[in-house]
């Protein structure tokens, strides 16, 4: 016989991706944070729970376009340096990472060339 569990309102569906969500800053540098809480909604709609302290939130409202990268495990230093660095704090915080970026194709938003997958989105 199987066992159904409840799930409250504050447990989820793991394991969940680690989302690396890239903006542009004002000043053209490229700006990237670590979001764990995100999926997608349907087909064409991607949904991320952030702060609105976040410099990423802030860019994505300036620029209306972001791009979203699902980190591997090759990578798991830089995005959990993402994820405790601030933009807000640290400037040059992508820089410091050593990784590397193209424009994206599609939207005005930075492509983190290291992740095997990127996602254009339009705020």
């Amino acid at each position: 016989m199987m066992m159904r569990t409840k799930l409250s309102i504050t447990e989820g569906i793991f394991p969940m991706p680690v989302l690396m969500v890239a903006t542009y800053n004002e000043d053209g540098s490229v700006n990237v944070m670590n979001a764990a809480w995100g999926t997608m909604q349907e087909r064409e709609t991607v949904v991320l729970n952030l702060t609105e302290t976040h410099k990423t939130v802030k860019n994505i409202k300036a620029r209306g376009a972001f791009t979203v990268s699902i980190a591997d495990a090759a990578h798991v230093i830089e995005a959990d340096y993402f994820g405790v660095e601030s933009g807000n704090r640290t400037a040059d915080k992508f820089t410091r990472s050593g990784l590397t970026v193209s424009k994206a194709q599609m939207v005005d938003a930075p492509v983190i060339n290291e992740f095997p997958l990127c996602l254009e989105c339009e705020f």
